[in-house]
């Protein structure tokens, strides 16, 4: 004969009610880490292959900012960073690669190397410095604020060739670090965009 008991029932219920919060909470603490995805093509340009070598040396990056954490502001001059989300690397140190490679793929060079510790011989030098990237919701939509300065210097002559002052926003389509993600991505592309022009007129 089977005997059912109600505070055996109960007992059951509790503990799968309990399971299943303690599932969905871990769900929601998992830590997420982002990176940079930029296309490789370059805009069309005239074809301008000097024959020069340019260095690109490592990004630098303003305080705040030398750092894996995802900075976002909810209001003007606070930063802040998200607790579960984070990039996969420093930007400076995602942006090295992407900027290597973006600009040998723009034909304008013979070559394209990257500098980081080892000396190497060149014809120019792109120093390059990260002066903002945040996530601003003091503005609907949200919006990321990418600010970065570029220098092009004449290794022979010992010379600053060019500066520019890179300053590009692009909104979130949503109010999170997902949407600050992707709009991230988004303003590094058009920065690269001005980057070859840039390199491209002074170069």
């Amino acid at each position: 004969m089977n005997l059912f008991y109600p505070k055996t029932f109960f007992s059951i219920l509790l503990w799968l009610s309990l399971t299943s919060c303690s599932v969905l909470s871990s769900a929601e603490d998992i830590q997420r880490t982002y990176l940079f995805d930029i296309p490789t093509i370059s805009p069309a340009l005239p074809p301008k292959n000097h024959g020069k070598t340019l260095l690109v040396t490592m990004p630098q990056a303003a305080p705040g900012f030398n750092t894996a954490n995802m900075a976002y502001l909810r209001e003007p001059y606070l930063l802040e960073y998200y607790s579960k989300s984070h990039w996969i690397d420093t930007p400076a140190r995602m942006l090295l690669p992407i900027l290597v490679r973006k600009l040998e793929f723009s034909g304008q060079f013979a070559a394209v190397l990257s500098v980081t510790t080892a000396p190497v011989t060149g014809d120019l030098r792109l120093d390059t410095e990260i002066i903002k990237l945040q996530q601003e919701f003091f503005v609907k939509p949200s919006r990321i604020s990418f600010t970065l300065r570029a220098q092009l210097l004449d290794i022979s002559a010992r010379q600053v060739v060019a500066t520019q002052l890179f300053e590009i926003t692009e909104d979130s389509n949503t109010e999170d670090a997902v949407g600050g993600m992707a709009a991230t991505n988004r303003a590094i592309e058009k920065f690269l965009e001005q980057l070859i022009e840039f390199t491209a007129k002074y170069s």
